[in-house]
């Protein structure tokens, strides 16, 4: 389970979603350790349990199963032309990078984000939100269930990683919060920041196609108890956190690399996106083979 600080802020942004409608760094993981192969994950939440009496569901399982991951594989090659993905990622990489100036505060307001000197986790959180609502509102798009979900996943990433890094990621300052992300501003960090943040955003996407895909495929009934689906979302988070291993090494590798020679602004962080989404697809489409 989530610790209690991150199920707030998990629940808050469930919230707020639900008020709006190249070879570097592949490493092959094979069979997850420590998690469930993917049909397990889904027989999880299609369950095996109807009204009524108890039916076998190994053929719905299959067959949602299949049909997320079709659906996925879709979704994510539409994500790498999502203007607010895209911004929702670059903002992640800028942020990183203000963490090793010495006045950081002021980078962050270039991008619209403004701390104060007490400042912590939580609002450079509420900050990057709040730009990237303003940047997708500006976009012909306007707000997408995609860039909903990279939104939440760059704050979930830096709240979760920010957590092992601070004191209080609710009373910590501004000086120790930039201690904190500059962490994450190296190559191994941004790695791991990376993983994190594809990750959370894969189990977000998965979750929508699997809760559409299951009710679909049985008549409806979403089969499982409310307890059984919050475990399920846990265990479907530590499966995709697990697969963005995928492009760990990647993201450290290209964030370091680009930040290094030529800077990385939001051409260069498409490209990789494209990337990086490839991988993530290919990955999920194995795992799958594997289950």
């Amino acid at each position: 389970m989530l610790p209690l600080r991150l199920q707030g802020y998990e629940a808050a942004t469930r919230r707020r979603f639900l008020t709006r409608s190249a070879a570097v760094g592949h490493t092959r993981l094979g069979n997850l350790p420590k998690t469930q192969k993917w049909q397990d994950l889904v027989q999880r939440i299609a369950g095996s349990r109807v009204s009524g009496g108890v039916l076998s569901a190994a053929s719905y399982v299959e067959a949602i199963a299949a049909q997320a991951l079709e659906a996925s594989a879709k979704g994510l090659d539409n994500a790498k032309h999502d203007s607010g993905v895209l911004y929702a990622f670059y903002l992640l990489t800028q942020v990183a990078l203000a963490s090793r100036s010495v006045n950081w505060e002021g980078d962050l307001a270039r991008h619209g984000i403004r701390l104060a000197s007490d400042s912590t986790a939580f609002d450079l959180t509420s900050e990057i939100q709040a730009a990237i609502d303003r940047h997708v509102s500006r976009s012909s798009s306007g707000a997408t269930d995609l860039s909903e979900m990279a939104q939440q996943a760059v704050g979930e990433a830096l709240v979760s990683l920010a957590d092992t890094r601070t004191a209080n990621l609710f009373g910590s300052n501004s000086n120790e919060l930039r201690n904190a992300i500059r962490s994450l501003s190296t190559k191994k960090g941004f790695g791991e920041l990376g993983q994190r943040f594809f990750g959370r955003f894969v189990a977000r996407f998965l979750n929508f196609y699997l809760s559409r895909a299951t009710a679909a495929a049985l008549g409806g009934e979403r089969l499982p108890d409310l307890a059984d689906v919050a475990e399920f979302n846990d265990a479907l988070r530590t499966h995709c956190d697990q697969s963005a291993g995928i492009v760990r090494d990647f993201c450290g590798e290209w964030f370091s690399k680009t930040a290094y020679q030529e800077g990385i602004n939001p051409e260069n962080a498409s490209r990789f996106l494209a990337v990086a989404f490839r991988k993530l697809s290919t990955e999920l489409e194995l795992q799958g083979g594997e289950a």
